[in-house]
């Protein structure tokens, strides 16, 4: 390798672990042709299309992290446990250095890499990745949302309280990452955890039921009659949090702490088994109302058009 191409790549190579691409070489005036005489001689290492490595380096993890990354493309990002392990989470680590993952918005085509694992999620925007480093890593939020199935509930509630009292995300950007992630696996299990941690948020019945009440007026749906006095299969009174009579649709609202405990899940599940012959029943809680109203109006909305409402 000359003393040229040398001086033209050690700043890129420096800052990237020995690290760098087809076109940043060509950046710095380095051309491809100049790239495969110095494999020939020993000087580089081709790791992946496109990806080299100068061989003065040591192979180290950073080094093929890096590698991996670039390889896959600019809107990838480094996830799950290994996003944990840049961030240095609590509670997600774990004994050894763990697999690199990555993961890039469903939108990019085609990012198999030989040897690379790559998701492709919904969901995910520019705004769910951060710089660490020169690594991109998916942010704080969303690596807790992707990880609590598997870490399951007491160390999602542990790592959610130790990023929110360090500074390293907010309730608010991790109920966020939980709602665009609704339908995945762990979805429940963060919901659950940010109940926990957020006490002093938790709406009283009243504010919820006029929570619930302002969206459907905002969404043109006809206004429900509220604590409407019914009987149930088992000849009981029940009380219905919002109704539609006419099509036999009505909103259960779920405001915990009342509903939290094992006696009331047990209640709210029998009432709802008592009413649901007769009446199709939706049962929406606090979380859905604050941080995912589309939901709650796109989810009543087709419910009350299979009735027979004209909405």
């Amino acid at each position: 390798m000359s003393a040229a191409t040398l001086r033209a790549l050690a700043p890129l190579a420096r800052r990237q672990f020995g690290v760098f691409t087809t076109s940043q070489a060509a950046t710095v005036g380095v051309q491809a042709w100049t790239l495969t005489k110095m494999v020939r001689r020993g000087d580089a290492v081709r790791l992946f299309h496109g990806v080299y490595a100068l061989t003065v380096y040591p192979d180290r993890w950073e080094l093929r992290w890096l590698a991996a990354l670039l390889a896959v493309g600019d809107r990838a990002a480094i996830s799950h446990r290994a996003a944990g392990h840049l961030h240095g989470l609590q509670h997600t680590r774990t004994r050894e250095r763990p697999e690199l993952e990555l993961t890039v918005p469903r939108s990019v085509a085609d990012p198999i890499v030989d040897g690379l694992r790559v998701h492709t999620q919904v969901g995910i925007t520019p705004d769910d990745v951060v710089e660490v480093g020169v690594w991109r890593v998916t942010s704080v939020a969303w690596t807790l949302a992707t990880l609590a199935h598997s870490l399951g509930f007491t160390r999602t509630e542990r790592a959610l309280g130790a990023a929110v009292a360090n500074d390293r995300t907010t309730v608010d950007d991790l109920a966020r990452a939980t709602v665009r992630r609704r339908w995945c696996p762990g979805a429940p299990v963060m919901r659950a955890a940010l109940r926990r941690l957020t006490p002093g948020t938790r709406m009283t019945r009243s504010e919820a039921e006029r929570l619930f009440l302002r969206l459907c007026v905002g969404a043109g749906l006809p206004a429900p009659e509220v604590n409407l006095r019914v009987g149930d299969d088992a000849g009981r009174t029940r009380y219905l949090d919002a109704a539609w009579p006419a099509f036999r649709v009505c909103v259960e609202i779920d405001v915990h702490p009342d509903h939290s405990g094992s006696i009331g899940r047990s209640h709210d599940g029998r009432r709802q088994n008592d009413l649901v012959s007769r009446w199709t029943v939706l049962r929406f809680d606090e979380f859905d109302l604050v941080y995912d109203p589309t939901y709650v109006v796109d989810r009543l909305r087709a419910t009350l058009r299979r009735a027979g409402a004209a909405v």
